[in-house]
């Protein structure tokens, strides 16, 4: 330090004393700024106090004898610490541990506040720590204005990094709407509570809002049962894979709602489930308008479960089903093809040919859903008579149901003890519980 402050100091003498007008004698009875040697470190936006005050002799001894030779009464940091505060804590920057403040400071005057070496602080710091702006697209704040010290001591401090607080407590002292979002949410995202940077570059990244990555790959890091079932997911759930993925339904930082879901689940899935898509499967329907219309709901519905039927992230069935079902009109009977109806409804529903409590759609204890769905040829889907999500009719029974280019009108009467229909695709036929109906086969 010594070395290298003496001979700044003899490089200055020499270009003021070469530079100097043979014309113009010196007047050496002032100071080192006074005499026109040394005026240039006056002439800076910012000047180290005492060169503003002329007095040199704050930093500088002069040697006896006339060879205008100068020496340091203390050697490096010890002559910062005359004057300024050492600077403790548990992790000190290398070049102030090191006593070397001139790496950073200009011991005279400087263009920049604290008399930096650079035009800015993160021209200053990068001089060193170059590798922290590489390939980034969008930067924090801070980085971009040049104010790396909005976040890091540049002396010593008490945290890692040098930084001037800890973990989130840092990031909230700027992100205040994110600390009062957060302050009485019932669930916190975990990484909010541990530390911003699990899912933020505090400097900069190639993503918006600095993210380590895209979602959902940032997202299965730490999910990764989630990110398993994403990719291998026979049928995959379109918003999984679109830019704002798993922030389509999940608040990044807290909610008040199970899974930091931004919504309930149901108002979710009907944020976009109130049009039609075209898919590769055929057409999905308005749900939304189906919902608002009918008034008879399947029971998950009312209990707003739509997870219920439908794995959200992603599945093995036909429109995300938990289980398998049935599509189409007609299937030979199984049980495990209805496996997603047999998680709520009773197998004997449709397994037994006679019943006083399985259903109620019994002609006396004559099973009338084992007539129409226990078959080996022909045997009806549940779509053939019911609606999946609404109707207007009692028991979801459908007002018509495709069949092909055709819509077979059900026209479902409902009686206290049992009811009837006249499908398009048989005559006229009714039912009751306890008085049972002799239907005629050929009326």
């Amino acid at each position: 330090m010594r070395a290298r402050f003496g001979l700044l100091v003899a490089a200055a003498l020499l270009v003021h004393v070469g530079s100097a007008s043979a014309d113009q004698p010196r007047d050496f009875r002032g100071n080192c700024t006074d005499a026109g040697c040394h005026d240039e470190y006056t002439k800076r936006p910012v000047v180290h106090g005492p060169v503003a005050q002329g007095a040199c002799d704050g930093c500088h001894e002069p040697e006896e004898g006339e060879t205008h030779k100068f020496s340091f009464p203390e050697e490096g940091a010890d002559l910062c610490a005359e004057c300024h505060d050492s600077h403790e804590g548990k992790v000190t920057h290398a070049p102030a541990a090191d006593g070397q403040c001139d790496a950073c400071h200009d011991p005279h005057g400087s263009k920049t506040k604290g008399l930096l070496l650079a035009d800015t602080q993160s021209e200053l710091c990068v001089g060193c720590h170059d590798e922290i702006l590489e390939d980034m697209t969008f930067l924090h704040g801070p980085v971009a204005a040049g104010a790396c010290t909005a976040c890091h001591d540049p002396h010593a401090s008490s945290y890692a990094k040098l930084l001037s607080a800890e973990g989130r407590a840092l990031c909230v002292r700027c992100h205040t709407s994110i600390a009062e979002r957060t302050s009485n949410k019932k669930y916190i995202h975990s990484p909010v509570k541990e530390g911003c940077v699990a899912c933020h570059n505090p400097h900069g990244a190639k993503n918006k809002m600095m993210l380590a990555a895209t979602m959902p790959d940032m997202c299965v890091d730490c999910h990764d049962d989630i990110g398993e079932l994403i990719e291998d997911a026979t049928v995959q759930h379109s918003p999984m894979k679109d830019a704002k993925s798993c922030a389509r339904c999940h608040d990044p930082h807290g909610s008040d709602i199970e899974h930091v879901l931004v919504r309930q689940p149901m108002d979710i899935c009907l944020s976009c489930h109130d049009r039609e898509y075209e898919t590769n499967t055929g057409k999905i329907g308005n749900i939304a308008s189906e919902l608002r219309e009918k008034t008879v709901h399947h029971g998950p519905i009312d209990q707003k479960d739509c997870a219920g039927c439908h794995a959200v992230h992603g599945g093995e069935n036909r429109r995300l089903l938990m289980g398998a079902f049935p599509d189409g009109f007609y299937v030979s009977f199984e049980s495990e093809k209805f496996e997603l109806c047999f998680e709520c409804h009773d197998a004997e529903l449709v397994e037994e040919d006679t019943t006083d409590d399985a259903t109620n759609f019994r002609n006396g204890d004559r099973n009338l859903h084992y007539v129409h769905v226990n078959r080996q040829v022909k045997g009806r889907t549940c779509r053939a008579c019911h609606q999946m999500h609404a109707s207007s009719l009692p028991k979801l029974i459908a007002e018509e149901v495709p069949f092909g280019a055709w819509k077979i009108p059900i026209q479902f009467e409902q009686t206290g003890t049992g009811g009837g229909c006249q499908p398009g695709c048989h005559r006229p036929y009714r039912y009751d519980r306890e008085k049972p109906v002799q239907n005629l086969s050929k009326s």
